[in-house]
């Protein structure tokens, strides 16, 4: 694959934050590729760095972190030509360069709707503000853009709803404004942090299915952080597996789901309710619990919790081994388990 296929190429990305005089490694040597108009679902427990890559990306991380990368490549096609952006060379945040990409080539929408929204501004002005900065476009002009993304995202009665405070929005409609600030701009990447946890099942699918639209019908890329696999499962082209800020395992849709090769996405799966469960059978569970990443030992860092684990896991660095085309794991032990059926 040329890599004017892909959006986003990520290698080696490291992580640390300054506490106490330590620096603590949060995110370990990350890499990973998005394809263009497709969906890559990061994956695993919560502490587990997902969050923390993406803020990294988005240069969103804070004074007391330190981010360094190989590359993070973000290519921008615009009228049928590449311009390739190195973010790794970029060391402020708050930058010309990383604000103007922020917005109309790259967004992000937020875990908790609420948290993300000013309680004291109308929805339409805080909607509207990303455009405005970003274009120069009138105040007039802003809003008519606000109120056909709200039209196309399913905001009922807009010309309504637009001069709404967010507490005059119910939580699936909080996140259709989130997802409008993400939007307004038409950036080309969407980063989705959990972007359903605070929602009901129905309101959920909403949300998932508005998202998928996009991908599909107007060409988005999205990252989608999550740890429902059930997402996982209906949403995701590719999927990116973290435990304790390394990439563990990374493929396809069907690579996770049907040839399984990490404990850790076999024991994330397993974790799944299924509908054929019988009366009193006990929901699988992954024993203990994420270690704190300032104790971690050498070697594989879900030893502790694997009941696969040899001597030799417990030695070095775990290289990243790759078992297919696209197909990568990071186990010594890989080849030695049987596929989920």
């Amino acid at each position: 694959m040329k890599n004017n296929d892909y959006i986003l190429e990520v290698k080696n990305l490291c992580t640390s934050f300054v506490s106490d005089k330590k620096e603590i490694r949060i995110v370990k040597d990350v890499s990973f590729n998005v394809k263009r108009a497709t969906t890559l679902a990061v994956v695993g427990e919560s502490g587990c760095g997902k969050s923390v890559t993406m803020n990294s990306i988005m240069r969103f991380t804070g004074k007391t972190s330190r981010v360094t990368a190989d590359y993070i490549k973000y290519n921008a096609r615009k009228n049928d030509s590449i311009n390739e952006y190195r973010l790794e060379n970029i060391k402020n945040p708050n930058c010309r360069e990383m604000r103007a990409l922020r917005g109309p080539e790259m967004s992000m929408v937020f875990q908790d709707p609420m948290s993300s929204l000013n309680p004291v501004y109308k929805v339409g002005d805080q909607v509207a503000e990303g455009l405005i900065e970003h274009t120069g476009m009138s105040k007039k002009e802003a809003r008519e853009k606000v109120l056909e993304m709200f039209r196309k995202l399913g905001i009922p009665d807009p010309e309504k709803r637009i001069d709404c405070y967010p507490h005059q929005f119910s939580g699936g409609m909080k996140q259709r404004v989130v997802i409008s600030i993400a939007m307004i701009c038409n950036p080309e990447l969407i980063i989705c942090d959990e972007p359903t946890t605070a929602l009901d099942v129905t309101i959920q699918a909403q949300i998932m299915e508005l998202l998928k639209s996009l991908q599909i019908n107007e060409g988005k890329s999205i990252i989608l952080i999550t740890h429902n696999m059930g997402l996982v499962a209906e949403q995701a082209d590719e999927v990116c597996v973290m435990y304790m800020g390394r990439v563990v395992e990374f493929g396809s849709r069907e690579d996770i789901f049907d040839h399984t090769s990490h404990p850790y996405t076999r024991a994330l799966l397993k974790s799944v309710p299924v509908l054929d469960m019988k009366d009193g059978e006990r929901l699988a569970t992954i024993p203990g619990i994420t270690p704190n990443p300032a104790q971690l030992k050498e070697g594989c860092e879900f030893a502790d919790r694997c009941p696969d684990c040899k001597e030799q896991c417990r030695k070095g660095t775990i290289p990243m081994f790759e078992i297919s085309a696209g197909h990568k794991v990071r186990c010594l032990e890989y080849n030695t388990f049987p596929e989920v059926k």
